[in-house]
């Protein structure tokens, strides 16, 4: 059994943090009632820019499987009136419009209590339901932007900001908003009868992903500088190294792993003074250890490597390392093992990032078509429950 069957979600969210909470809920066993616009639904439907997937294309179908898909035109008073007759019968409630627009439709949070007392509202937004910046919108390479995630990233020599390869904020905000819900969830279990109300925003997961920075930020004032392909930890053996097939990315940090690493690179004399200071045991960190003329040695040496055998004998050696793939490499290489393939081979959705060891793993349908559950779920007001 999954821990939430049995819970029922009215999932008013869009594009990716919102679908990306309902996902996680979804993937644990609630039902998910995902309510769209006429016509058009989700944008990542993408039903005019991408017509050849058919409402269905992978970005939409990864954050959207398992669900059921009821069309309502909340403009319109009959659209309120059902999504009020589904509230009824949910447990959770989710949005992510702007801050207000939920309550200027009839579905803020008293409203939906009127007709269901105990419901748990969430609401997903950039920069929080309330504050001077509350109203303004929000995607995520501008959150990266304003929170000074995208002045981190990039090479310490260059000045541009960089941002994150992926909506890296957009995910964790999805991810943040489901952890609120199991907790609200669970104060349900135990007794805890009050309102529940909660504000998930973006720029508040940004601060969450970059909580040893921020932390070093308030302690000194100071904004962090950047360290580019560097391990975090300053050892010089911690970095990303060109070889001559290809890069790979290395995490010698302790005294014991660099004196390996220099071994393996033929270089021994790189682990001894006047390079690293003497005495040092081999569990002792080489923190801020780096320099110029060092890291020129050891690029020298990783430039006459073959990037895949060093990968394999460092490991073996107990040295962390690993060749730099692009995603499609690595999801070849994990495709057999990989949950949630659908019948055409494309990936339908991957679950929550743990497994349970007993072996259970969501069993998600395929995404839904818009609108496809519209009659069953209208009908009289609620939904048979989930499989």
């Amino acid at each position: 059994m999954l821990p939430l069957e049995g819970f029922r979600v009215l999932d008013l969210t869009h594009v990716l943090a919102g679908p990306c909470a309902t996902h996680h809920l979804r993937c644990l066993g609630a039902e998910v009632i995902k309510i769209e616009r006429p016509g058009a639904g989700d944008p990542m439907r993408a039903l005019t820019m991408q017509p050849e997937h058919g409402g269905l294309p992978p970005g939409f179908r990864a954050l959207n499987a398992g669900k059921k898909s009821v069309v309502v035109d909340l403009s319109a008073p009959d659209g309120r009136a059902a999504i009020l007759r589904l509230a009824e019968n949910a447990d959770v409630f989710v949005e992510n419009f702007r801050p207000g627009v939920a309550q200027r439709l009839g579905l803020g949070p008293e409203d939906l209590r009127r007709v269901r007392p105990d419901i748990v509202y969430c609401s997903i937004s950039g920069w929080g339901q309330s504050g001077p910046n509350s109203r303004y919108g929000a995607y995520d390479h501008v959150i990266q932007a304003a929170t000074g995630m995208m002045a981190l990233q990039g090479s310490r020599e260059d000045d541009a900001p960089v941002k994150v390869g992926f909506p890296v904020i957009d995910i964790a905000t999805g991810i943040s908003a489901a952890e609120a819900i199991l907790a609200a969830l669970i104060r349900r279990l135990r007794g805890d009868t009050g309102p529940i109300t909660i504000d998930v925003a973006m720029i508040d997961s940004a601060l969450a992903l970059m909580s040893g920075p921020a932390a070093m930020t308030l302690a000194t004032g100071r904004a962090p500088e950047r360290v580019g392909n560097r391990g975090f930890v300053g050892s010089p053996g911690a970095e990303t190294f060109a070889t001559m097939d290809g890069h790979i990315s290395v995490a010698a940090n302790t005294m014991g792993q660099f004196a390996t690493l220099c071994r393996l690179l033929g270089r021994p004399e790189l682990a001894a003074a006047p390079f690293v200071p003497a005495g040092l045991a081999a569990g002792d960190f080489l923190a801020n250890v780096a320099s110029e003329p060092l890291r020129i040695k050891l690029a020298q040496a990783f430039a006459a490597a073959n990037a895949s055998e060093l990968e394999t004998a460092l490991n073996a050696a107990g040295v962390p390392a690993a060749r730099v793939r692009d995603l499609a490499e690595y999801l070849r290489d994990l495709y057999p093992a990989t949950p949630g393939i659908g019948t055409d081979g494309e990936p339908v959705a991957l679950g929550p990032a743990f497994r349970w060891r007993e072996g259970q793993k969501p069993d998600l349908p395929p995404a839904p078509r818009l609108g496809a559950d519209t009659p069953s779920v209208i009908a009289d007001g609620q939904t048979a429950p989930a499989p």
